[in-house]
């Protein structure tokens, strides 16, 4: 059983690079380092040991690793499901609207309205989750390990405290019953949506170009494009420890979210000193970075 595990953990982690699903998917990867050549100010960072092996990258993929063989071999009881929750979600809306009827439209216009309805919601629940992790103090206790973070590359996305995987995975159960639930209810039908490699095809591209240069020091921005989409700069205030740049741009590829959170921040004129909490010193340990987030 725990052979079976390990080859799974194997297969699933050291292997992510073959997942279109994973950012460091390779295809995404590549686009990383053109994109980099192409804006970066000092064409030859990027390549540095000093970027990829410094005390913070490290822990990036030790924290990674971690994740990753706990969701292996830790058997949890399965609280809820998406057949629930969809289930769930169903009863409610025909509860307040019963005689409500549902949309028609032809197969291949739901192909396409499925595609940016499931998006849209799904980038609304990245965000939100996100929001009340910095807002709600318990919370921040276990997603501070994320901003812990004083060198960002693209493995610092997984740089996350294992009850943060937890809620994200819960997250990712609710998100998925909210879309089919609620889209069963408008138009009486379940469909797929248009795809790249299985993935959704606006993820796809949002990750083909550039998402992986959100944590990195790269500060590349869209112009008035950021009232729309978020940037890579705009993520990069959000991970910055200077403290007027706190509690800004919590979203993931809609900016509309921070608009009306009112946590919108462009990147024109702004000036980073650097990443993290702000702490003068920091652990990149188990110890500091995971115990502790346990303690009262």
């Amino acid at each position: 059983m725990i052979a079976i595990n390990i080859k799974e953990w194997a297969t699933s982690s050291f292997f992510l690079f073959s997942s279109p699903s994973n950012r460091l998917y390779y295809l995404y990867l590549i686009s990383f380092i053109i994109l980099a050549l192409l804006f970066a100010k000092n064409k030859k960072e990027i390549f540095t040991k000093s970027y990829w092996f410094n005390p913070s990258a490290i822990f990036d993929y030790k924290v990674y690793g971690f994740n990753s063989l706990l969701k292996v071999l830790l058997i949890t009881p399965v609280i809820f499901s998406v057949f629930t929750v969809t289930k769930s979600v169903l009863g409610i809306l025909y509860f307040f609207f019963p005689n409500f009827s549902a949309f028609s439209l032809s197969d291949g216009s739901l192909l396409w309205v499925f595609t940016f309805y499931s998006f849209i919601i799904n980038d609304f629940f990245r965000f939100f989750l996100h929001f009340l992790m910095h807002k709600i103090p318990f919370l921040w206790k276990f997603h501070r390990t994320h901003h812990t973070a004083t060198m960002l590359t693209p493995f610092t996305l997984h740089r996350n405290h294992p009850v943060e995987v937890l809620l994200a995975q819960c997250r990712n159960v609710i998100s998925l019953g909210v879309i089919s639930g609620s889209f069963m209810f408008l138009f009486n039908k379940q469909v797929g949506g248009v795809d790249i490699l299985g993935v959704n095809f606006i993820g796809f591209l949002f990750n083909l170009l550039g998402s992986n240069l959100r944590h990195s020091h790269i500060f590349l921005g869209y112009g008035p494009m950021e009232y729309l989409f978020l940037s890579p700069a705009q993520h990069q205030i959000h991970h910055a420890k200077d403290v007027e740049l706190y509690n800004k741009n919590y979203g993931i590829v809609l900016s509309v979210w921070d608009i009306l959170f009112k946590s919108f921040r462009i990147s024109r004129d702004v000036k980073i000193s650097g990443f993290g909490t702000g702490e003068k010193s920091v652990e990149h340990t188990f110890k500091s970075q995971i115990l502790s987030a346990f303690k009262p």
